[in-house]
Parts: structure tokens; sequence; C-alpha cells
């Protein structure tokens, strides 16, 4: 499955919103593809566009295609994406103390959707959702299906969000902060779970996150997001060893240090309001590289010197053509 060049905005009172700007991504079988970024740099946006669950309006898929089995996702008839969310393709949300519905049991929840795309009878179905919820690891899960969402721990609901998401065999899971607001413990403990679940169905993974402790240690290639546009993406050991563009420098070089006595560093400046990007390279206002092209012209993709499959969207790594105003 592959995103090209796909734009997401809204309309809003104060004008247009560019959320996502022309981003362009590739998740394959087997391999997890992390987004990483800021609070509010398109992150979520990108995922939930994937499913086309942006309400239009005030949402618009401005341009772009999303391509799954040799078909644009943006343009199946609704009733084609409802067979295929959930099924072909699974979300695991954000926050799992709210996105279980708090009136049925978790074992229905689990089942739901087992019965809506695989045709199962509610008792094959019931018994289906019980090897998912084994398999995702809920403690006792034969006395857990009939419980509701309120009579589970955080952990305990994010496996059951798990359960949901992989029950019908999946080709492609997004996992949008699969861990915030778990501890440490759970955190390594749910992350372990995908990274098994994985290797035994071969899917894809599309993990959203902002730490970049769990990209290091789970993913195979990251894509860095700044003001709704891919401004770095590499294989994970390249972008760690080598950072390239002056923004995912910063982020690594804001991160603790194993010197306790070395003062962290830390970005000059904000992240842009999405409504008023700056002209040019959005990073420009915050960036010590700075060049005057930097301030009009917006950067393409520039593969980096020395450094395999690896891409920055920097003029430090290319000239604006001739001629360009």
């Amino acid at each position: 499955m592959h995103i090209e060049n796909l734009s997401t905005l809204f309309h809003t009172d104060e004008g247009v919103v560019p959320a996502v700007r022309n981003v362009n991504l590739k998740m394959e079988r087997g391999k997890t593809l992390a987004l990483v970024g800021e609070s509010g740099c398109g992150k979520s946006v990108t995922a939930l566009s994937v499913l086309r669950l942006i309400n239009t309006p005030p949402g618009e898929y401005a341009s772009g295609k999303v391509v799954f089995e040799d078909e644009d996702l943006l343009k199946v008839p609704e009733q084609k994406m409802e067979a295929i969310r959930g099924n072909e393709i699974s979300m695991i949300f954000q926050e799992p103390m709210t996105s279980l519905n708090p009136i049925f049991t978790i074992g229905n929840q689990v089942a739901d959707p087992i019965v809506l795309h695989q045709g199962k009878t509610s008792e094959e179905a019931r018994a289906l959702a019980l090897d998912a919820l084994k398999q995702v690891g809920l403690p006792s899960p034969a006395q857990r299906i009939d419980q509701y969402p309120h009579e589970l721990s955080g952990g305990m609901k994010q496996r059951v969000m798990i359960a949901m998401a992989v029950a019908c065999k999946p080709k492609l899971l997004i996992a949008d902060e699969p861990t915030t607001a778990l501890d440490a413990t759970v955190q390594a403990q749910i992350l372990e779970l995908l990274d098994s679940l994985q290797k035994k169905t071969d899917m894809a993974i599309l993990l959203i996150t902002h730490n970049l402790g769990i990209v290091a240690q789970y993913a195979d290639r990251v894509a860095v997001m700044y003001a709704g546009k891919v401004i770095e993406e590499a294989p994970v050991e390249i972008l760690f060893e080598t950072p390239s563009h002056p923004y995912t420098r910063g982020l690594l070089n804001s991160l603790p240090q194993d010197d306790p006595g070395k003062k962290l560093e830390a970005i000059p400046g904000s992240v842009p309001h999405p409504g008023y990007i700056p002209e040019g390279c959005a990073f420009h206002p915050r960036c010590s590289k700075v060049m005057p092209h930097c301030k009009t012209l917006l950067p393409p993709q520039f593969p980096i010197p020395e450094s395999k499959d690896h891409k920055a969207a920097c003029w430090l790594y290319g000239e604006p053509e001739e001629g360009t105003p």
C-alpha cells in the first residue's frame, strides 16, 4: 500500500487549514513504518485519511491517492470502504480509555467486526473473539469477555483495542499512539505484542508516535513530519546515525543523553499554526542553517549523498532550478 501526494485540508471560520500537504508514504508487508513528529503536525490526520474517516465537510481530500490492492481508496464507493475498514485495514485509535463503548461488553465489541466482515454467527464470532483476547494476552479472557470497559485497567483496554483491530487479520494495521497514557512497563508489553502479532501474520504496521525511543526499537523505516509535510525519510538505523534535516537533528538532540551533566538542546521557536504556515520551508523561522531561498521556495525531497534510501526536504542537499522565481 502507498500514499501518493496526499493533501487533506479543513474549511474553518478562519479560512482553509492544510493539515496534510503532499505526503508520500509506502507501507510494506511484514514491516513497520513509523510516522513521527510533534503534536499537530498531521500524523493522525494522515492515518484517518487512509481510512477515509475525515468528515467532509469540513474536511476535504484536496489531492493525491491512497492506493491499496491497486485501487484508490479516496475514490471507491463508501460501501466498499466499509468492507475494508476493520477487515483489511484496521486502526488502533488513541486513548483506549474513551475508544471503547461503555454500554457493550468487550466480547461484543471484539466480535462485531468478525460478524460484519467474515459472516460468522454470533456463537462463532464469540469463540473467535475469545481467541483474539487470548492472543493479545488479556488476563483471564474467559472471564473478561463478559465484562464492560469500566471494569478493566488502561493496559487491559488497550489489549482489547488491539484484539478488535487484529481479529480479522488485516493486511495493514494503523497504530495511532498505541501506548499513550500507559506506564512504561505496559508500554513495553503492548509494543512487544504488536511486534509478535506482526511476525505471525506478516501485516504491515503504520506506527504513529512522537516517542523516538519506541521508533528506534520497533520500526524498520521512519518518516518525520513537520507542519503537514514529510521532511525526512530513511531506514531507522540510518536516520538515527545520520539525521540530515535540521528539524530531525533538533528532535534527536533534544532527547536525554547518557551524560547526566549535558544540557538538553531545545529547538528555538514553536510549531506554526496549521492555518498560518510560513512561505517556503515551514521550518525556516526556527532553523539555524536558513538560507535566503528557504524563506520563499518549498524544497522537494532530495536524496542524501552517500546514504542509501534516505531523503530530506531541505535546500542543504539541492539547489533551486534555474529560472525558479
